[in-house]
């Protein structure tokens, strides 16, 4: 080989090696190019929640190529929100979470979250109330996720004993009692607090507690006349509410009452920790004026501010994909909570669900007519205000209409600062 030849050769292989070489960082650049966004999710759901919300992300995952969810459990709420807190001031907050929507008001008052970026044909197939929980200012900062309906409980077999026929309102509850509270049941026992019943009752009667325009009824007429009908049938032995243990399950598992009321979301406690001899199912709660409104209780999903718009456009494709009818029915029936889309209800796997699952009819049955309270900033200091109001009429004796006067003016200090 002459010497011109082996300098075309090398010349040959040099540019080969450079090919490969550029092949190679084409590769790479397609790598790194394609690599998902993160998503980061932080949540306090534990056990078989946590199991069957893991599942979802990694079929979502699994889905497509363009975002990777990766979820954090902080094991509770309160756990949560101290971390979201800390988060905030370190500057390392996720893509997003989950949050009470009492919550809602003051992450978007303090700037923390922004409005899900979901199309109006997105959100319009969530239950119009569920969506209200996670709205403030009219905007969607948070899209529903594990969403309760307030349901009563009926014990079958004491229905049958007292011959009794379930009452449909609270005026057949006051009928009802005072046989019952001579034999030493209740009618209808609560958690350890009324707030709760109170905040639905006031709604049916036309004093809802915080109005969507933030005005306070906690001291009007409608309001009080439905404190004063739950302590009088609670000095009556009507009703009952929890001890120590703050649940209503208590009476109810020892035949201390013949009804509870309570979120849909305890249902699957009642499965598994009922006596196997106690027969019960479920139904709407009792109404003031024959509209059966409960108040909804439950968790949303909320997006931070601090994402990137890659991040933020990746929560919305995971939010879109949780509000799927197979993925909404899929975790209705894996937590407990109802669906939050009426098409999840309808899908074939949730009606199966109900087949085999029927005391969750009435929690589904109540989507159509529940609505949420108002979210507002300083939610926290108000709810903490309600449930030291409700305490003192319980355990100090203080009489309804003087504790939840100074609840109002409370209150309207709250929202006046606020």
């Amino acid at each position: 080989m002459t010497k011109m030849k082996i300098g075309v050769a090398i010349s040959l292989l040099a540019a080969g090696v450079l090919a490969i070489s550029g092949c190679s960082s084409t590769s790479a650049a397609k790598k790194t190019a394609t690599k998902p966004v993160t998503i980061t999710y932080w949540h306090r759901m534990t056990g078989s929640w946590n199991t069957a919300q893991q599942k979802m992300i990694k079929d979502f995952n699994a889905s497509q190529s363009k975002y990777k969810v990766v979820a954090q459990s902080m094991g509770s709420y309160d756990a949560l929100q101290q971390k979201i807190m800390a988060a905030a001031k370190s500057k390392t907050l996720p893509t997003m979470a989950q949050a009470p929507n009492t919550n809602i008001g003051d992450y978007a008052k303090t700037g923390l979250i922004q409005p899900f970026a979901l199309s109006q044909k997105t959100l319009a197939k969530v239950y119009p109330s569920f969506l209200a929980g996670g709205q403030y200012q009219d905007k969607q900062y948070g899209v529903p996720y594990s969403v309760s309906t307030q349901v009563m409980f009926v014990n079958t077999d004491l229905v049958k004993q007292y011959h009794l026929t379930i009452p449909k309102t609270w005026d057949e509850v006051e009928q009802m009692g005072p046989t019952l509270a001579k034999s030493g049941v209740a009618t209808i026992a609560l958690d350890a607090s009324y707030d709760v019943a109170l905040e639905s009752m006031a709604h049916e009667a036309g004093s809802p507690l915080i109005t969507a325009t933030r005005k306070a009824n906690l001291d009007s007429a409608k309001t009080l006349a439905q404190v004063d009908r739950l302590l009088s049938l609670r000095k009556a032995g009507i009703l009952s509410t929890a001890g120590s243990d703050g649940y209503f399950s208590t009476a109810f598992f020892n035949k201390k009452a013949v009804f509870g009321i309570a979120s849909s979301a305890s249902i699957p406690v009642i499965q598994q920790q009922a006596p196997k001899s106690l027969h019960w199912t479920t139904t709407q709660i009792p109404s003031v004026n024959g509209s059966h409104q409960g108040v909804l209780n439950g968790n949303y999903n909320v997006v931070f501010k601090s994402a990137s718009k890659a991040q933020l456009a990746g929560a919305a494709a995971f939010q879109k994909f949780l509000l799927q009818p197979k993925q909404a029915a899929y975790w209705a029936e894996k937590s407990g909570y109802v669906p939050v889309t009426p098409a999840a209800v309808q899908s074939s796997d949730y009606q199966n669900f109900l087949a085999d699952n029927a005391g969750f009819k009435a929690a589904v049955k109540a989507s159509d007519d529940s609505f949420a309270s108002t979210v507002f900033a300083g939610y926290g200091d108000y709810r903490n205000a309600l449930l030291d109001t409700v305490d003192a009429t319980l355990t100090k004796n203080t009489d309804g209409e003087t504790a939840f006067k100074a609840l109002q003016s409370k209150t309207e200090n709250i929202l006046s600062d606020n």
